[in-house]
């Protein structure tokens, strides 16, 4: 295991019983066996590793789901698998981080889709618009989620369960009616 993966493999670990904020770059390099000066080889500080764990975290699925409802569902998978590493990294100061990496896997993910299946009739730009503004809005459910520092993971499962559905059976339909009228007043 390369140093960095050693160091993200600390963080994620660590993280699992203590605040982002009480883990410092001394302590993380102890749990590694390395020295600071190893760390600051690769990254600027603990956010700058933390960025480098989320522009790296794969969701289990995600490649294959062929549906919205399946990527969604992977996301969830993935959230309920890192929940703990989620909602400590959301309530810190890196809750962008956790916010931009949703919104981003979601954002390609939801393009690739619905300029596949071309079902809405939509240009590109439409599905890009469509994937933009859906993205934004679970991203941000999940985000929601995870500030409420009471919430178990078998809430946080059912709930977002819950708004996955109801989305997709009112939000989603209405982003393309919102679409279709912006197709059609260009």
């Amino acid at each position: 295991m390369t140093t960095e993966a050693k160091l993200k493999y600390a963080l994620k670990e660590m993280m699992l019983s203590k605040p982002l904020e009480d883990i410092n770059v001394t302590v993380l390099c102890e749990k590694c066996s390395c020295h600071r000066q190893t760390f600051y080889y690769h990254y600027q500080d603990i956010y700058d590793l933390l960025a480098a764990i989320f522009l790296n975290e794969k969701v289990e699925g995600l490649e294959q789901a062929t549906t919205i409802k399946d990527a969604l569902y992977s996301f969830l998978g993935y959230a309920k698998t890192n929940f703990v590493f989620l909602r400590s990294s959301y309530n810190s100061a890196a809750h962008d981080l956790v916010d931009d990496f949703f919104y981003g896997k979601m954002l390609t993910k939801m393009f690739v889709i619905l300029s596949q299946d071309d079902k809405e009739g939509l240009s590109k730009d439409g599905y890009r618009s469509l994937a933009r503004r859906f993205s934004r809005i679970v991203g941000d459910e999940f985000g929601y989620s995870f500030k409420d520092v009471s919430i178990t993971p078998g809430r946080f499962e059912r709930s977002m369960k819950k708004f996955i559905d109801g989305s997709l059976e009112i939000v989603y339909p209405a982003l393309v009616e919102l679409a279709h009228q912006e197709k059609k007043g260009k």
